[in-house]
């Protein structure tokens, strides 16, 4: 704090005192008045105990340059105060001005004087500690550059970052060629930020630094500076306003949302407040600091996408653009566009890639790496594709080990991660939005807030678990503390330090404390996400109640963890004094070898454990059947018990080799004070023979998991199609019964043409322009007609059926409109609509012969096409070359009925036609397409029935009589059409055989028959 004085100088004072004594002379002295020179000065006190710790990653950016400033008003950066450890104790200054505002910004300015040089670690991270009053945005920014200093950029581009103009020398980065590879450190210029909203509350009461347990820190803020906490930062930056917790918040969702679409945003939800609470996940080096959740996964991989592209910068700026215009993706600037569509291409690269990694082995690895290369660059070079098919082995092998060591150092499991890994190429294969889609609204706040409370309760979960943990290292430090003190001596003094061992290699394994301050970092996003949920409704409230009690527990699970490890660190001082005092260096080391030794071979026979489970477990899977919905859903179960025990096994191995690491170290301590003893060897000997014996097992692991999980794939595409085979049946059995798609159904509407012609032509015979009668062909039919008209009515008495029609000669055609109203077998009615009138049913047909409509706007017409022009004087000597007829037709038979469009062509010239139906039966809407062919040998015929649903139900069938009508039943499954059965044309319908291994015969179903 400032405190402000006024006080004479001593110069003032000189000056005053000379002037008083000059005074007392005469007045003739001449002495002029001169006024005391007023002197301001400000002091203060200042303590930096606000942390604000997070990670630079872009992959990781080593030893570069962190500047921290503050946002005024209008949202500019100004110098703020900060130093890079805690105050232990607080600062004094003290500053003199000719005003009391000019001091106390003296005083100010000699807080930020005294700001250090702050740089990254090898891990990107950093820590600066700001003034305990401090309230507001932090606007921090990290920087590498291409030349001057020794910053690094690491690649964590699967298929590279570019190269180097220079190859660097070979060591255990990189591999000496000019490719920046997976893995390899360069240099570039590159610029990342953040903006963090400190608040006057504060927000952790624990008293401790979520990144490391430093006691003088009041209140800990994780501030992670990514690429999309860069795009926020700027759109904060470029408001020209004030910034806040509601800022952070709405310019986090938007990017979000811009940048990777609603869908991917939800993955986010346990920080998409405020995205600087995760995300720093450099794949080529997971730490296990944060919990790779499909969230943190999805940044990842899109911050690693990123980095492959041609230049982060331009990328970056063309986002910030795209944004800023409401639309990043589809943008009318052509080139923030094409941006989009090459960061698609990217992203969908690396979450291919991913899922090799996550699920498959290193050949599928280096296969997904090439292919993505080849996207990357759609027509490489010979040389190119040469070089980075050298490399793909040695980038896969390095892209296995980073994922191996994000599941050691507790990052994910096996099975968690290829779970993610599948789900979020699912999410990430169309990122962005447009149009409607970048504005979110009430349902995607109430799909936001579900997901939060799912991320809360396994958050609070995981916290429970952690709390019962502490406890039993509680219990065991208070057992341990036993021993020591008032109760140490000579004899128990080696069985104390043995234990102290022990315990500490067993909290080093544990990592309670980076446990809890992740879980704490955590409830912290959620907070943030759920305060912005609570500002779009109240109706919230119950989210952000649950997410502040999480925050509250986490906080004391910090505390006491951070107890925890003082008062472990105090056992190892004490048990290192107690070496000393009793003389038992010798005796604590051979008893801690023995016993970390001890605990390796429980280890041991846990992952042997595991493994016969595993072993078990994979073989059960693998004998699983397919071939039935039963035996597939039973499969998937199988498969998902391998995947869970084979990930279980694997994090076996990963203790064991921990404690087998511990033990070594333990027994050549030993060795070192043995001199030439040969129990130490022994130890050094059975311990590096179960460490080969581990690698072993690792690897088979690995293997299983990677077996058990194309099992649990399989199955699941089994019981994915089995369900839609279900649909499909059922499909196939509404269609073998429907009236329209048999032969009486078919049979009616033919023979209504049949009797129309032998009319017709029965007519031409006698002669007349005009008449009634009875056809001597047809003898239950009655007609009138008039030649002069081209009009014909039909009627059967007996049935009650009719059939008109109406014809105009049109140059070579002659078009008919006509209706019909028929009986087919069994009660079946036919009804063939036409016009309210026969002029406007004419004059329709007319124009779709024309080719002005087409036959959604006739009723029904039939079209005969001769070999010239024809009137009513020549027709008897024309040939018919075409026959065309679109009917509108309703069918029903009692159950199904029909409501459609019936269209026939026939080419007499080439023997051929097709017929085509389309309509409503039910509730099922289809159309079926015939075309036939009159050899000279004999009928070909194919057919296809399409079921206008979701599932896409098509019957595809072709062949002649002699070699027999076959097909395929086809439907959609996981957006692509495949075959669900083969169909075979029967003497009386179809069999079809499902790939369940069902044989199925349709009866009455013939659909392939040019005659009708």
């Amino acid at each position: 704090m400032v405190k402000r004085t006024i006080k004479f100088t001593p110069i003032a004072a000189s000056v005053a005192l000379t002037l008083g004594l000059t005074a007392c002379g005469s007045d003739n002295d001449r002495n002029i008045p001169v006024t005391p020179v007023e002197s301001f000065t400000a002091t203060g006190d200042a303590q930096f105990n606000i942390e604000v710790t997070g990670k630079a990653v872009k992959g990781s950016m080593k030893s570069a340059v962190v500047t921290v400033m503050t946002l005024d008003a209008s949202g500019q950066s100004v110098p703020v105060a900060f130093r890079s450890a805690a105050s232990a104790e607080a600062e004094s200054f003290s500053e003199e001005a000719l005003s009391q505002s000019a001091a106390d910004a003296a005083v100010e300015a000699s807080k930020i004087a005294a700001n250090p040089e702050v740089l990254t670690d090898e891990s990107g991270r950093y820590s600066i500690y700001l003034d305990d009053d401090f309230t507001g945005p932090v606007y921090i920014t990290v920087k590498t550059s291409a030349e001057g200093d020794d910053s690094f950029l690491r690649c964590d581009a699967y298929v590279g970052c570019g190269d180097y103009d220079v190859a660097p020398e070979e060591d255990d980065v990189n591999d000496g060629d000019t490719a920046i590879e997976f893995g390899e450190w360069y240099k570039t210029d590159l610029e990342l930020s953040v903006v963090k909203f400190v608040p006057a509350v504060e927000a952790d009461t624990s008293g401790v630094s979520g990144a490391a347990g430093d006691l003088n820190v009041a209140s800990s803020y994780k501030a992670n500076v990514t690429f999309l906490t860069s795009l926020v930062a700027a759109l904060l930056l470029d408001s020209g306003s004030s910034v806040d917790e509601d800022a952070i918040a709405k310019a986090s969702l938007d990017t979000v949302v811009q940048v990777m679409g609603q869908d991917a945003a939800l993955l986010l939800s346990a920080i998409i407040g405020d995205l600087s609470n995760g995300g720093a996940v450099d794949l080529s080096d997971v730490d296990g600091e944060e919990e790779l959740t499909d969230g943190i996964l999805a940044i990842a991989q899109l911050s690693s996408s990123i980095q492959g592209l041609p230049s982060i910068g331009d990328v970056m700026s063309s986002i910030k653009a795209g944004i800023k215009s409401g639309q990043f993706k589809g943008n009318a600037d052509a080139s923030i566009a094409a941006i989009a569509t090459m960061l698609q291409t990217a992203i969908t690269n690396t979450a291919n890639v991913f899922v090799a990694i996550a699920t498959g082995t290193e050949d599928d690895i280096k296969t997904a790496l090439e292919a993505a290369f080849a996207a990357k660059i759609p027509a490489p070079t010979a040389g190119e594709i040469v070089a980075f098919a050298a490399n793909s082995a040695d980038v896969a092998k390095k892209a296995k080990a980073a994922k191996d060591k994000a599941v050691k150092n507790g990052a994910a499991t096996d099975a968690s991660l290829a779970a993610a890994a599948v789900k979020i190429k699912k999410a990430l294969e169309v990122i962005g939005c447009t149009g409607a889609e970048c504005t979110v609204g009430d349902d995607f706040y109430t799909a936001l807030a579900a997901a939060l409370t799912l991320e809360v309760t396994a958050s609070q979960t995981a916290l429970t678990a952690l709390e019962m943990s502490i406890e039993t290292a509680q219990s065991s430090l208070v057992d341990v503390q036993a021993m020591g003190g008032d109760a140490l001596t000579a004899d128990n003094a080696a069985a104390f330090v043995s234990a102290v061992t022990l315990l500490k290699n067993e909290a080093a394994t544990a990592g309670l404390t980076a446990k809890a301050g992740s879980i704490f970092v955590k409830s912290q996003g959620y907070v943030t996400a759920a305060k912005a949920l609570v500002t779009q409704s109240s109706d919230y409230q119950q989210v952000l109640d649950s997410a502040t009690s999480l925050q509250t527990d986490a906080s004391v699970a910090v505390t006491d963890t951070v107890a925890y490890d003082i008062a472990l660190a105090a056992l190892v001082a004490e048990a290192e004094a107690a070496i000393t005092e009793f003389d038992v260096a010798l005796a604590a080391a051979k008893l801690v070898a023995e016993d970390t030794a001890d605990v390796a071979d429980e280890k041991k026979s846990v992952a042997d454990t595991a493994e016969a489970a595993s072993t078990s477990a994979l073989a059960n899977a693998e004998n699983a059947m397919v071939d039935t919905a039963a035996n597939a859903t039973e499969a998937l179960e199988l498969a998902m018990t391998a995947v869970t025990a084979a990930s279980d096994f694997a994090a076996a191995v990963d203790a064991l080799e921990i404690a087998i690491e511990q033990a070594l170290v333990a027994a050549n301590a030993y060795l070192e004070l043995e001199g030439e003893g040969e129990g130490a060897q022994a130890m050094i000997d059975a311990l590096t023979a179960m460490q080969t014996a581990a690698v072993a097992q690792g690897e088979l692991a690995s293997e299983q998991f990677v077996t058990a999980y194309n099992l649990q794939l399989a199955a699941e595409t089994a019981v994915a199609k089995l369900e839609v085979l279900t649909s499909v049946k059922a499909t196939s059995e509404s269609l073998s019964t429907m009236t329209v798609l048999t032969g009486t159904g078919a049979d009616a509407v033919a023979d209504a043409a049949d009797i129309l012609a032998d009319v017709i032509d029965e007519l031409a015979e006698m002669g007349n322009n005009s008449g009634t009668g009875t056809s001597t062909r047809n003898a239950d039919w009655d007609y009138t007609y008039s030649l002069d008209d081209l009009t014909l009515m039909l009627s059967n008495a007996t049935t009650g059926e009719m059939i008109n029609a109406a014809a105009s000669y049109e140059g070579d055609k002659l078009v008919v409109a006509w209706g019909a109203t028929l009986k087919g077998e069994n009660d079946v009615s036919v009804e063939l609509v036409t016009a309210a009138t026969q002029t406007q049913a004419l004059t329709d047909c007319v124009d779709f012969a024309a080719g002005t409509i087409d036959a959604t706007q006739i009723d029904s017409c039939l079209v005969f096409t001769f070999d010239g022009a024809v009137t009513a004087d020549n027709v008897d000597d024309a040939e018919i070359i075409m026959t065309e007829t679109a009917n509108h037709v309703e069918i029903m038979d009692g159950d199904s009925g029909f409501t459609g469009m019936l269209s026939i062509t026939a080419d007499d010239a080439t023997d051929s036609g097709s017929i085509t139906l389309e309509g409503v039966s039910g509730d099922v809407d289809f159309k079926v397409m015939t075309t036939y062919l009159d050899s000279d040998m004999e009928e070909a015929s194919a057919l296809t029935i399409t079921v206008n649903n979701a599932m896409g139900y098509t019957l595809s069938i072709t062949g002649n009589e002699s070699a027999g009508y076959t097909g395929d039943v086809m439907a959609m499954y996981n957006e692509m059409m495949m075959s669900f059965g083969t169909a075979a044309k029967t003497t009386n319908g179809l069999s079809i055989t499902y790939i369940d291994g069902d044989v199925v015969d349709y009866t009455d179903v013939d659909l392939i028959d040019s005659s009708k």
